[in-house]
């Protein structure tokens, strides 16, 4: 899961290149234990807090945000906080991509896939690499 999001990010461009790229876990995560502390991303330092879903500064105060299991009303809060900033948003058990988080990540038998909401990353101010497909592929085996 770790190198998956450090992926994504990595492919990602904010409209001015921050120093330290400020990434947020909220909700209930199952898979983001190995997002603990700072961690690189490229060339770019990460720094990894736990945030409550409901604070009003996550469009200001993160980069990108993670989200664990959340109610729809509590999706419902986040998307609010993060409207009109630039905030990559990747997400836990949300198959269809449609919650409004710009990546979607599944987990099936130890392999990591994501779906990409398009509308989602188109509005949300940062720029996507479409190399970022790459990782979402399976490894060709000789």
């Amino acid at each position: 899961m770790r190198q998956v999001v450090l992926g994504i990010i990595s492919f990602t461009r904010w409209p001015t290149t921050p120093v330290h790229l400020h990434l947020c876990v909220t909700g209930r995560p199952d898979y983001a234990a190995g997002l603990t502390d700072t961690l690189q991303a490229g060339s770019t330092v990460l720094d990894v807090q736990r945030v409550r879903f409901d604070d009003l500064a996550l469009g200001i105060a993160c980069d990108v945000v993670y989200l664990g299991t959340l109610a729809n009303g509590e999706r419902t809060r986040v998307r609010a906080a993060l409207a009109g900033h630039p905030v990559l948003t990747i997400a836990e058990h949300d198959p269809s991509c449609t919650a409004g988080s710009m990546f979607c990540l599944t987990v099936e038998s130890e392999r990591v896939t994501f779906e990409i909401n398009l509308d989602a990353v188109a509005r949300s101010g940062v720029r996507v690499h479409p190399n970022v497909l790459n990782l979402a592929r399976p490894p060709v085996t000789p």
